[in-house]
């Protein structure tokens, strides 16, 4: 009996951490600090500036659903976005992380106040912990600084 318990003990603690451990994408565990969004801040007058250079070459299509490992490799490319990035101490993967939670983060920040409380509350309860600090970060953020 003590041995099927014993089985029965291990065989949860491995449901539960191969559950707990599973292959989480990088933007769902990727944390936001106030240095990063400084970073960011700081690049985004250039990269706006190289953006308004390159538009009328966009909209190819492929841009739809990447990853930020697809993001990264695609800035890879250009080399002025890496100059850019480098100056301000920033990868291109770390931009794109970056780039990629301060999304989502804002995404519920902005749409937070046209929820009721139980339904922000339950839909934050399914995020990451990485994610949840995220939304916290950019609660305190004054948001209007990357909209210029």
């Amino acid at each position: 009996m003590k041995m099927t318990r014993l089985f029965a003990a291990a065989f949860v603690a491995l449901l539960l951490c191969a559950s707990h451990a599973r292959a989480a994408d990088p933007e769902e565990r990727f944390l936001l600090t106030p240095a990063l969004l400084a970073k960011m801040k700081a690049a985004g007058p250039e990269l706006k500036k190289l953006e308004k250079d390159d538009e009328e070459e966009q909209d190819d299509g492929k841009s739809n659903n990447m990853s930020a490992d697809e993001f990264a490799r695609v800035l890879d490319k250009e080399p002025r976005a890496k100059t850019i990035l480098a100056r301000h101490g920033m990868s291109t993967r770390e931009f794109a992380l970056t780039s990629y939670a301060m999304l989502h983060a804002g995404m519920f920040v902005g749409l937070e106040p046209t929820m009721n409380k139980k339904q922000a509350a339950e839909m934050l309860a399914k995020f990451t912990k990485e994610q949840r600090a995220n939304v916290e970060l950019l609660r305190k953020t004054d948001l209007k600084a990357f909209s210029k």
